[in-house]
């Protein structure tokens, strides 16, 4: 089955572009990039038949090179005896997370890329956002489509984080009264222990409650109304969690 693969960034399209140019050459090229920025699933994108290894498997890769002139081999970096491999007549893509050695590299590798990072291609965050939430919506059984807000996604380790997110976000969006009193009671089991731990704690409830108020009702005076409480008493709790913004 041929891996998915999508985007709109023009950095990833100069790539995919150069790989397609030289498809029918047998010459070598090696994508590289930090962990999680798709190189994986582009190459096996780019070419779905060619023989994949890893590159952590020394004895594999040299016996897959003897038999195949189309080969993958990720975790590249994790090679040693690159000088004794031998590239002729190949057609090999390598996918590596850094540069062993950029001598080498050079000699054995007539095209380089560098695959950019989720921070450099902003524009496929969304793509991913909803290409990903589709896979968590199936795979937890979801009832309602996920309302995903890009601004708390977390692109720090690409793919990886991004889709940690999306599991978190499904959680938050899909748990229960009895799932949140289940947290808080595990977590308070687990933390509580001082004779100050009821004002310690009491945020948990108290901070969230006012947050969502303010800013599903716009104003304080009909809040401290819905909550049953003085006005003032809200006021100064506003200012004690820092929800002055709200």
């Amino acid at each position: 089955m041929t891996e998915q693969f999508i985007t709109k960034s023009t950095q990833v399209e100069k790539i995919i572009k150069g790989f397609n140019l030289t498809k029918s050459l047998l010459v070598s090229s090696i994508i590289i990039g930090e962990p999680h920025t798709g190189k994986r699933t582009l190459i096996k994108h780019l070419f779905p038949n060619a023989l994949t290894v890893d590159g952590s498997e020394q004895k594999r890769v040299e016996e897959s090179l003897e038999s195949s002139d189309e080969l993958i081999i990720f975790n590249f970096h994790k090679l040693t005896n690159i000088d004794n491999l031998n590239f002729d007549n190949k057609r090999v893509i390598a996918i590596a997370n850094y540069l062993s050695n950029e001598r080498i590299i050079d000699n054995i590798f007539a095209f380089i890329y560098k695959m950019p990072s989720l921070k450099e291609r902003v524009e496929d965050i969304e793509l991913l956002v909803n290409l990903f939430s589709k896979d968590v919506e199936r795979n937890l059984i979801l009832e309602d489509k996920l309302e995903i807000d890009l601004n708390r996604i977390n692109i720090s380790s690409n793919t990886q984080s991004l889709i940690k997110s999306i599991y978190q976000e499904a959680f938050i969006q899909s748990c229960s009264y009895a799932d949140i009193e289940d947290i808080l009671y595990h977590y308070l089991l687990k933390n509580m222990e001082g004779s100050s731990d009821y004002k310690k704690y009491l945020p948990l409830y108290e901070k969230p409650l006012i947050k969502a108020g303010l800013k599903k009702y716009h104003s304080q005076l009909r809040l401290s109304d819905i909550l049953g409480i003085n006005r003032n008493t809200l006021r100064k709790k506003i200012y004690e969690h820092s929800l002055d913004q709200f």
